[in-house]
């Protein structure tokens, strides 16, 4: 049996068991950590002395940093999302910059060249901000909510028109968490890229009003399988 875990707070939405569940059968129980405080929370040794792999997700993919061993690419984004412990040593690993990474590089095939707004200046943020720089996309903005009382109402298309210029593939990536709902101005040129996953607020009105609208659940299963191959129970392939 392998014993998994998520650490979080009001992670009660979460598909994540469904999910390792789809990938592994039955042979997985999966525990649902949720702390309404840091304070709260076991050290990285307790949890990995009775769990095979342990997850991180908001607002605590920062938590267990003092006290763990990194990868290059969770240094880089200074924010974890999975733990494991090899050798004696724990080791911190963000198989989100992986998911994201894999995504842009697929776009990039597929159009080129990229223009991206990032809506939200948060953990995720970022995150997708390193995955950008990793991909050597250039051509990005980021919008947080913390400069416009007005966020939610953003006139997207017009941003679009005024701060980017030349071609390319319009995208809108949301990392902003559930609380925020989007009912700004979007048009048909642009793609919208929501981090949250099977968010109805969003997948209901946006999927006619864009080119695209990608559920954030896309994101989910890679980072899963990244996770996987990292705490060594699966290999990765992308194309299974």
């Amino acid at each position: 049996m392998i014993n998994l875990a998520l650490v979080g707070k009001n992670i009660q939405h979460t598909r994540s068991p469904d999910l390792y569940r789809g990938l592994l059968g039955n042979e997985i129980k999966y525990s649902l950590l949720d702390f309404s405080e840091a304070s709260q929370i076991p050290s990285a040794k307790e949890l990995l002395s009775t769990y095979s792999g342990v997850s991180i997700t908001s607002p605590y993919k920062k938590h267990f940093i003092p006290e763990i061993e990194l990868t290059k690419q969770a240094a880089l984004v200074g924010a974890i999302n999975c733990l494991k412990l090899k050798g004696g040593i724990i080791i911190g690993e963000n198989t989100d910059f992986l998911a994201i990474v894999d995504i842009l590089d697929n776009w990039i095939e597929e159009f080129k060249q990229l223009k991206i707004i990032i809506l939200g200046d948060g953990v995720m943020s970022t995150v997708t901000q390193h995955a950008l720089n990793k991909c050597s996309i250039t051509n990005y903005q980021i919008l947080s909510r913390k400069i416009s009382n007005h966020f939610d109402r953003l006139n997207i298309s017009e941003i679009f028109e005024k701060k980017f210029s030349g071609e390319g593939q319009r995208i809108v990536i949301n990392t902003c968490s559930r609380n925020f709902i989007f009912n700004g101005q979007i048009d048909k040129k642009t793609i919208f890229w929501d981090y949250n996953y099977n968010f109805e607020q969003h997948s209901q009105s946006l999927a006619t009003k864009t080119l695209q609208y990608v559920d954030g659940i896309k994101m989910l299963e890679l980072q899963a399988r990244y996770a996987l191959a990292f705490w060594s129970i699966i290999p990765f392939d992308l194309n299974n």
